[in-house]
């Protein structure tokens, strides 16, 4: 028996290297997220199609374009003083620090631009600026901020990629409550099961084990392999992770549990769980990482991000089943402290309680299951809605700008559309320019 001890010492002290490893490797995932985390249709939509060629058009250099709101004060009409103001902000805007100005299309530009860039109140204006794409979004913002802020003047800088910058940040804040809820749900939940404070530790620290190790690898793959990432793949790995992962080991401590009841040393005890409960671990985490890896085949991005998902499905296998053995052999039934292993023969008063009644009024549960569904199947007001800008929340500052420009301009002024024409001869050319216009 003390072989099978002395096998699983060299488990905990791999995963404390791996787990340090994967620590000192990890790349910054915020950022990794943002810039290789956007949703992409496949090549042949249109879309994607226009944005090569306008890479093309542009010397085959990668652009931003920002959009400068400016509004004034109690929507009032802008004054000469302060449209002079504007102009000369926007004609001193300088190359600092990540930006790269390529062009600044402001509203006195011309008499087309001051038709499409000042609201019909004049209270509003509008400026295109278009960068170089060759720092984050974020700095570029602020530097834009920094440059167009004008006294007694609301200035707000927004547009599709600023706004793309913060839904990752709500989405990061938004994971990181995951995690803390996940957390304590899971704590509370094995707790009520096992009525032990330990159990839950050991089983959020095999969870955590392969949580840190599969991120690591998930982003450096993305890092230096492109492999598919996205907003929500973080978000993937705490549900799934956690979820199955509490599940399993539910599971197997169950086993080690009852095993330990019928008289096995804590040596033996841990070896038979792993043989029972361990096999049926292994089956069920093989058909989800199957699920998960088959994603690769999708078109989709989105759906091509969740393959992360199996990467940690994978891991959490191998921590469980080595790691998990470490804690269950040294602890034994201290592991259950203050609970008697001996609990393991009886019955589960409220499980048994359910199963029987369900069994005998059939009917009636099933009916209770209804009426508790139903607000579920009736709430039938929420609509689909694919815009990232309305997860935002208003008072993140490019959300502002966009909804000063939806309360002042036409919706397309919000979001506009651009037309991109190829053709294999000079468009330049009288005959060819008319063939277009008509």
């Amino acid at each position: 028996m003390k072989q099978i001890t002395k096998k699983y010492v060299p488990a905990l002290i791999g995963w404390i290297i791996v787990v340090a490893i994967a620590l000192f490797a990890m790349p910054n995932v915020s950022q990794l997220v943002r810039d290789k985390g956007n949703i992409t249709l496949p090549s042949y939509t249109e879309s994607q199609k226009a944005s090569k060629i306008e890479k093309k058009a542009n010397g085959n250099k990668s652009v931003r374009t920002y959009t400068a709101v400016f509004n004034n004060n109690g929507d009032n009409k802008f004054t000469a003083s302060q449209n002079r103001k504007i102009t000369r902000k926007l004609n001193n805007l300088e190359d600092k620090n990540s930006l790269k100005i390529e062009k600044v299309m402001g509203p006195s530009d011309n008499a087309e631009t001051k038709k499409q860039l000042i609201a019909e109140d004049k209270s509003t204006q509008l400026a295109q600026i278009t960068v170089k794409n060759n720092g984050s979004v974020g700095p570029q913002v602020k530097e834009l901020q920094r440059q167009l802020k004008t006294s007694g003047i609301k200035t707000y800088v927004t547009g599709s990629d600023a706004l793309n910058d913060e839904f990752a940040t709500v989405t990061e804040k938004g994971i990181q409550k995951t995690e803390v809820i996940a957390v304590i749900f899971i704590f509370i939940v094995l707790i009520l099961v096992f009525r032990s404070p330990i159990v839950p530790l050991v089983s959020l620290l095999n969870v955590g084990v392969a949580f840190v190790t599969s991120l690591s690898i998930i982003m450096n793959l993305a890092q230096k392999f492109d492999f598919p990432i996205s907003n929500f793949t973080q978000v993937f790995l705490v549900v799934v992770l956690f979820g199955i992962g509490t599940d399993y080991n539910i599971l197997l401590y169950n086993y080690f549990k009852g095993a330990l009841a019928r008289g096995m040393s804590a040596v033996e005890a841990a070896h038979d769980a792993q043989r029972h409960g361990g096999r049926t671990i292994l089956y069920s985490g093989l058909s989800v990482l199957i699920g998960f890896s088959v994603l690769s085949l999708a078109k989709f991005s989105f759906y091509q991000s969740a393959v992360g998902v199996a990467i940690g499905v994978l891991v959490l296998l191998a921590v469980l089943l080595t790691l998990n053995m470490f804690f269950m052999e040294t602890l034994g039934a201290k592991m259950f402290w203050p609970s008697k292993v001996t609990a393991g023969r009886g019955k589960s008063r409220v499980w048994y309680g359910l199963s029987r009644a369900a069994l005998a009024y059939p009917v009636v549960i099933l009916a209770i299951i209804g009426v508790v569904a139903v607000p579920f199947l009736v709430n039938t007001s929420s609509t689909l809605n694919f815009n990232n800008a309305d997860e935002v929340p208003d008072t993140y500052q490019a959300k502002k700008g966009y909804e000063v420009i939806q309360s002042h301009f036409s919706k397309g002024m919000s979001a506009p559309a651009t037309v991109y024409i190829q053709d294999s001869s000079k468009m330049t050319t009288q005959p060819n320019w008319r063939q277009l216009m008509t």
